[in-house]
């Protein structure tokens, strides 16, 4: 067995550079998970890596960019149970006429969640001698990431309108304002600095091609951006004009909804250190 093992070693010396990485080599490395739902991820993120010298050193860079959108029918377009068809306004002068307005058919109201994030970690490597295809490594890598959230609510309000009316009139006016939809915002998100010691392996079951894992110790700190949130503002005028020389009265009302924002909301930041541990198996190219 000793015998055998010493003329493996020699033979593994004699042909390291076969398989594994030589100064001036590029590396592209990504996650792969072969029993996932999503066997390779790019979500989870990409890695450069650049060989030094004889290959026993690397400078890298790791990016992650996500986006998602989910999308949610709060309430069907046919829905008219929780809305009439017609709304009361009263009207600008005591006993005068009043306003009946025709919505008609609410219209559909949705949940949107859009969340969006992204990392970057540059960081370099120390590879150890390691056997014929077993590269073994340490290191060190800076993180930078950002995430936000916005999640728009839709609610129904009747739509804007403008009517004139007199102090004479006493019959109620019919106005066509149909119910739509104004949508309310809140945004949040976080911004993340660490510093991670890393360690891993790299086995090439082929030329060119690895599979590797990696783990190691951190440091993060996190702060929570400001808490924005939108809500609707209703104005109602309805300044009276006159009387003109028949003593007569008008007045113009008018309805608007606008979205106004609310003062920010500060939120808080944490920090810790403890293990870094990549979950999934790396395959890298190297060329």
């Amino acid at each position: 067995m000793f015998m055998a093992s010493g003329i493996a070693l020699c033979l593994s010396a004699a042909q390291a550079q076969d398989f594994k990485q030589k100064g001036g080599d590029n590396n592209l490395q990504l996650l792969f998970a072969p029993f996932g739902s999503n066997p390779i991820s790019l979500n989870e993120g990409i890695t450069y890596r650049r060989f030094l010298k004889d290959g026993s050193m690397a400078v890298r860079l790791s990016l992650s960019v996500s986006s998602s959108k989910e999308t949610d029918v709060l309430q069907q377009s046919d829905d008219t149970l929780s809305f009439p068809t017609s709304v009361f306004y009263n009207g600008p002068f005591p006993g005068g006429a009043n306003f009946d307005l025709i919505t008609g058919m609410n219209p559909e109201t949705n949940l949107v969640t859009k969340e969006s994030g992204f990392s970057i970690r540059p960081g370099f490597e120390k590879h150890l001698a390691g056997t014929e295809r077993l590269s073994p490594y340490f290191g060190a890598e800076i993180v930078f990431s950002s995430s936000k959230t916005k999640i728009s609510r839709d609610t129904i309000v009747v739509s804007d309108f403008t009517a004139t009316v007199t102090d004479t009139l006493s019959d109620d006016v019919t106005i066509s304002a149909p119910w739509k939809t104004q949508s309310l915002g809140t945004t949040y998100g976080s911004k993340t600095f660490g510093v991670n010691l890393i360690a891993g392996m790299d086995y090439y079951f082929t030329k060119n091609l690895s599979l590797g894992a990696e783990f190691g110790f951190g440091f993060y700190s996190t702060k929570y951006t400001d808490y924005d949130s939108d809500y609707l503002k209703v104005t109602d005028t309805a300044p009276v004009v006159g009387p003109d020389p028949n003593g007569v009265s008008s007045a113009t009302v008018t309805h608007s909804t606008t979205v106004e924002s609310n003062p920010s909301l500060k939120r808080g930041k944490d920090s810790g250190f403890g293990p870094v541990v990549t979950a999934r198996i790396k395959l890298g190219w190297l060329f």
